[in-house]
């Protein structure tokens, strides 16, 4: 039989109350007002949400699942998608007019946004003014754009998240049955329980901090009702659940539920992102236990007229003339666009990440003192935008467009120290995927030799920031590789002490060094591309230079030590590579060029959306964004080859007497064709069991990859166009047969607006530096398998996906340790 639960109609429950009332009002915390709500029913989680009308079994809950993997997880949680209506996101564009009518509409609004529809432009600019109208110290700093991103839209967005993840729980774990309520009221039905914790917790905040301050510490946590968003008490089963589509909570809950805890309740959190570090110490301070139920939220919208437009990944002539795609333009200045817009988690948090260190902080600390914060999930700042390399890709099918997939790392410092310039690097993959479908491969190469000032780089290669990234990489390397190879680091002295050598200084051939892409871990299905890894090895190759030493060694010792290069500094530098912020641009190009490579084969066989595109030789529609000059980056190259970045003096006996020789380092380039190593399916779905669902749901929110830990999927698609509702394409497959039940139907949405205000010609030849020549292939041809096969994995995916990538990093360079000898007193 199930316990009564008790009810706050009963004379006792009255009379506690009020008591409790009066106390606190004499002792300063504030009156429980609100008398009149304590008779409404609680309501049955089944008849709030729909669930079954029978209890669920305790062992499929969490906090009751048995030890293993999925204990305080959800198998296959990221396959869901939970949504609610975000109305206000169609104003993501949205300025404040400069002139003409819109001015004079924007003039004519009032700061009173009640005054005004919701999600209207008239609702937006209300809002605005009454935020201007505020002291100084409380308004909004940042530009309108920035206000109606950060706050406006993002308030309402916490606000519905919170209400439909709620649902989402409560129908995923079939909290049914006469026995689970939800928005469960302390005060209101257990009054008894609710006075007894009041003076509990004034009780210890008074002991903690004194009287005075105590019973202020008391105002702040017993300030509001405690409802639970899932309760019972029935049957010997005492169950809370609370549920966060973020990563935070409040301890003034916290405080509360371990006073229900040592009554004998369970109570468990459930998030639908990993916690945060902070909340993560709070509940085990607390002794609280924390589940994740990752299902993935999709704010719905219909995109019109003041909807951001954004022209990443799309192709230009299904885009918005690129003059309408600044943000910071004003209504006025925009026309109208119905071309297609990209849109996604991934464009979303690039566009809104801030261009500045200070930007970011300014967004991240609005954004955590937003509506309904405590439900927001992770922000622009959360990504560390630097790492964003392009990993996923669907076949960009005629009239269906593209989705696309960047992996990141995750930055869990989001709110004091955001990351920034996510813009940019969007922007630099989708300008370098185009460069490399348009321009013929013959112009991928970047040359930084001594002997070749009039060889630096293809003109039109010259003109795209793809070219620049090579360029500067080339640069980079060749001064990573002589810090290396400066004895003042571990690596250097065990390279130098490693260096055999007779009557002299330790000497060998002049090589040029250069990248090659290591072969990259990729695997091709349904018309998908998963890039799972796309590393950079160094190489070496013996070259003669005008300005090259004579080295006076015999050719055994030369080789020697030339072996030991390869074998002690090499390896540190190809690290420095694959990890180090410097190349990071590089290595993001790089996955771009997989892509492209990967996309003219698909076209091949099939034109998609990109197909008037591909071998055009023409890459003006993505000229370099940020301004650069190829004379500069190869005056700084012949500098370094010429004098050398790091000057150091050994002592060696030459002819019966010790001389000391004087070495300057420096010197790199780039080069080699590479293939794919495509794993088998068996193989992938082992690995990376996750990483189809996570790509695939990437466009809705950010997910944390559980393949790789720390990092995370963001995505977006090039199929949206203005006007057409969510923008979704049609699909004959939305869920995946035996995919859990996507849980799509409307949430309910709270009452009133959330006051997004903070309380608070032909192609020139490439260079030859030995006897190979850079990759490529004919215009409007896909690369060419050198072996006439597929790979062996059962897959479509040539053998030969990734040739003529490297030749996108062709280079040619010089000697890196040079030498000339001084004669010292020593031995006369």
């Amino acid at each position: 039989m199930s316990n009564a639960i008790p009810r706050r109609s009963n004379w006792l429950g009255r009379t506690a109350v009020l008591a409790l009332s009066v106390g606190i009002l004499t002792g300063g915390l504030p009156v429980l007002d609100n008398l009149q709500d304590a008779e409404a029913a609680p309501k049955r989680c089944t008849d709030m949400y729909g669930t079954p009308d029978r209890a669920p079994r305790l062992r499929s809950l969490p906090g009751f699942k048995a030890p293993g993997k999925y204990q305080w997880r959800t198998k296959g949680d990221t396959r869901r998608t939970y949504t609610y209506d975000s109305p206000r996101k169609a104003l993501s564009g949205l300025q404040i007019p400069a002139g003409g009518e819109a001015k004079k509409a924007y003039d004519r609004v009032k700061p009173n946004p009640d005054l005004y529809d919701n999600a209207t432009p008239e609702h937006a600019w209300a809002y605005w003014k009454q935020n201007q109208r505020k002291p100084p110290k409380d308004r909004y700093k940042g530009t309108f754009n920035e206000y109606v991103n950060t706050l406006y839209v993002n308030g309402e967005a916490n606000s519905r998240r919170g209400v439909a993840y709620e649902r989402e729980n409560a129908r995923y774990f079939k909290l049914g049955g006469g026995d689970w309520y939800c928005q469960y009221s302390l005060r209101d039905e257990l009054p008894e329980i609710w006075a007894e914790i009041v003076e509990e917790i004034t009780q210890e905040m008074i002991d903690q901090y004194g009287e005075q301050r105590g019973r202020e510490e008391a105002k702040k946590v017993l300030k509001e009702d405690r409802r639970f968003d899932a309760y019972r008490n029935s049957r010997g089963q005492k169950v809370i659940y609370e549920f966060k589509s973020g990563r935070d909570v409040s301890r003034n809950q916290i405080l509360i539920d371990k006073a229900m805890a040592k009554r004998g309740f369970r109570v468990v959190y459930v998030f639908g992102r990993e916690p945060t570090r902070n909340t993560q110490n709070l509940l085990r301070q607390h002794g609280m236990n924390w589940y994740q139920h990752r299902a993935v939220e999709s704010g719905r919208y219909t995109p019109g007229e003041h909807t951001r437009k954004d022209t990443a990944f799309n192709n230009p002539k299904n885009n918005c003339p690129t003059a309408q795609l600044n943000s910071v333009q004003t209504a006025a200045q925009a026309k109208p666009c119905t071309g297609r817009s990209s849109r996604g988690a991934a464009n979303d948090m690039a566009r809104e990440s801030g261009k500045t260190k200070e930007e970011a902080q300014r967004r991240a600390q609005a954004r955590a003192k937003a509506p309904g914060a405590i439900n927001r999930v992770r922000g622009p700042g959360g990504i560390d935008f630097s790492t964003m390399e392009l990993r996923y890709i669907t076949e960009p099918v005629k009239g269906r467009g593209m989705d696309y997939g960047f992996k990141a790392d995750l930055n869990e410092d989001e709110d004091a120290n955001p990351s920034w310039g996510g813009s940019e690097k969007i922007d630099l993959s989708s300008d370098a995927m185009f460069t490399w479908l348009a321009l013929d491969p013959n112009r991928f190469w970047v040359n930084l030799n001594p002997d070749q000032p009039d060889k630096v780089t293809d003109d039109k290669l010259a003109r795209t920031d793809a070219g620049r990234v090579l360029l500067e990489a080339d640069l980079q390397m060749k001064h990573d590789l002589a810090k290396v190879m400066v004895p003042d680091n571990p690596v250097g002295n065990r390279l130098w002490d490693s260096f055999r050598h007779v009557n002299g200084a330790p000497c060998w051939d002049t090589y040029r060094y250069f990248i090659e892409p290591y072969p990259a871990t990729v695997r091709e299905e349904g018309g998908k591309l998963f890039v799972l890894d796309a590393p950079m090895d160094v190489k070496a190759a013996k070259i003669k230079s005008s300005d090259s030493g004579q080295c006076e060694q015999p050719k055994e010792i030369q080789d020697y030590n030339f072996r030991k290069i390869q074998e002690i500094a090499i390896p540190d530098l190809e690290k420095t590579v694959n990890t180090a912020p410097d190349y990071a641009d590089l290595r993001s190009v790089y996955t771009s060029r997989i892509a492209a490579e990967w996309i003219k084969q698909k076209d091949a066989k099939r034109p998609g959306d990109f197909h008037s595109l591909i071998g055009s030789d023409d890459a003006t529609a993505w000229p370099s964004r940020t301004e650069w000059d190829r004379n500069k980056i190869y005056a700084d190259y012949l500098k370094s080859y010429k004098e050398g970045d790091f000057h150091f003096k050994r002592k060696y006996e030459q002819d019966g007497a010790v001389l000391e020789f004087e070495f300057a380092t420096g010197g790199v380039d780039f080069s080699r064709q590479p293939k794919p190593d495509n794993v088998s399916k068996a193989k992938f779905e082992a690995d990376h069991p996750d990483l189809p669902d996570t790509a695939r749901q990437s466009s809705k929110s950010t997910i944390q990859y559980d393949g790789d830990p720390g990092t995370g999927y963001l995505g977006g698609n090039n199929y949206g166009s203005t006007g057409d509702g969510d923008g979704e394409p049609p699909t004959d497959d939305p869920t995946r047969p035996g995919d859990p039940d996507p849980s799509g139907d409307p949430d309910p949405s709270p009452s009133g607006d959330p006051d997004p205000s903070p309380t608070g010609p032909p192609a020139t030849p490439a260079p030859d530096p030995t006897t190979s020549t850079p990759g490529g292939t004919k215009p409007g041809q896909g690369p060419q398998d050198p072996d006439g096969d597929l790979a062996d994995t059962g897959s479509d995916l040539p053998v030969g996906l990734i040739a003529g990538i490297a030749a996108a990093l062709t280079a040619a360079g010089a000697a890196l340790v040079w030498w000339r000898r001084r004669r010292m007193a020593a031995g006369g």
